[in-house]
Parts: structure tokens; C-alpha cells; sequence
């Protein structure tokens, strides 16, 4: 969230954002949100009428900062070099971005007892970086840079091995493999110019 002078409904998400990442949606008391937020619990309901609405108000906020952040890194691609960089400045932003960090591993925790949040995982993690790749590729397609191809499978091909590191993104010499994935892929899929 942005670093300005936060209100009390934004310190409210940040500190939910922490604690539900950490110990789930389930064990998170709005006792424990008021606290962590320096409130009282009927400060906390002016804003939030419950924890599912702090919840679904998460997933908003999430869902706007992925596509302004996350989506704006794989814009403008005419070359080779600015398509490595925007790849990997992508899978930065979903590793390294705080609040995505947070999310995902929320994502991850809750997946498991809750069908909608297996679903809003996929969603966030697989099927929106696969849709917006695609979507890319098409345009590359139509303006020559790339062979015509099925968009859909070139995405999903670029994009597994950036989640299969998500799981493990402390891996040595992990950036070297996946730079070298996207320069291979780049060589196999785009028309030289």
C-alpha cells in the first residue's frame, strides 16, 4: 500500500493483510485486527462490518494493485532485451512486492479450507499472468514480432517455470535460469528484425 499517511481503514487492511498471511483467515480475531491496528473493535466496525468484508476488500485492493503494478511490466516489448526485463521484473513483482508476498501466501494457507480462495489463487497466480501473456502475444503476433502460433500454449509455456519458482524463490542462480528460459523462448517464437 502506498506510503503515504495511512487512515485507519488502510492500517485496518495492512495489519489484517499481515496477520491473515501469517495465520490465516480463521484465527485472526477482530480483537486481534484492533489491536494490531491500535483501535477499538467498534472503531474497526465504522470501516469493516466484519472479517469477510476485510477479506473480499483484500482481494479488491489486490486485484487493482496486480493489474496496475504487475500487468504495466509487459507493455511495451520490441526487443529481446526489453523482453527479458519485463519477464523478470514480473516475477519480482509477484516474489519480492510485499503485499503480493503477503497475499499469496494467504492465498496459499486458506486454499485448503476454503474452495473460493483455492479458486482466487488460481485465478491471481495462474490463470491472470496465463490471460494476460496471451493477450500480449496476440498483439506481437498481429504486429509481426512473433510467429502466429496459439497464443494460450506460448503463454503457458513462458510462463511455467516463473510459477514453478514461485514456490521456491530463494533458489540459487534462479534469476540466470529463468533469464535464459525467456532468451530461449524469445529465440524460438519471435520473428528476428
Amino acid at each position: 500500500m502506498e506510503r503515504k499517511r495511512k487512515n485507519t481503514k488502510q492500517r485496518i487492511l495492512e495489519e489484517s493483510m499481515k496477520l491473515f498471511s501469517v495465520h490465516g483467515f480463521e484465527a485472526v480475531s477482530i480483537r486481534a485486527i484492533a489491536d494490531a491496528v491500535g483501535v477499538g473493535n467498534s472503531a474497526l466496525y465504522k470501516h469493516y462490518k466484519n472479517k469477510q468484508e476485510i477479506l473480499e476488500a483484500i482481494v479488491d485492493y489486490s486485484k487493482a494493485y496486480f493489474l496496475e503494478k504487475g500487468c504495466g511490466q509487459m507493455r511495451e516489448i520490441e526487443s529481446k532485451e526489453a523482453f527479458v526485463y519485463s519477464c523478470l521484473e514480473m516475477f519480482h513483482f509477484q516474489t519480492r512486492d510485499e503485499w503480493m508476498v503477503m497475499f499469496r501466501r494467504l492465498l496459499l494457507i486458506e486454499q485448503f479450507k476454503n474452495p473460493e480462495m483455492a479458486k482466487i489463487y488460481r485465478d491471481f497466480f495462474i490463470d491472470l499472468p496465463v490471460i494476460s501473456q496471451m493477450k500480449i502475444f496476440e498483439t506481437l503476433m498481429e504486429k509481426g514480432y512473433m510467429k502466429h502460433k496459439n497464443a494460450r500454449l506460448l503463454a503457458m509455456e513462458l510462463f511455467s517455470p516463473f510459477f514453478l519458482y514461485h514456490t521456491a524463490p530463494d533458489m540459487e542462480n534462479v534469476e540466470e535460469v529463468l533469464k535464459e528460459h525467456v532468451e530461449n523462448f524469445w529465440e524460438e517464437n519471435f520473428i528476428c528484425r
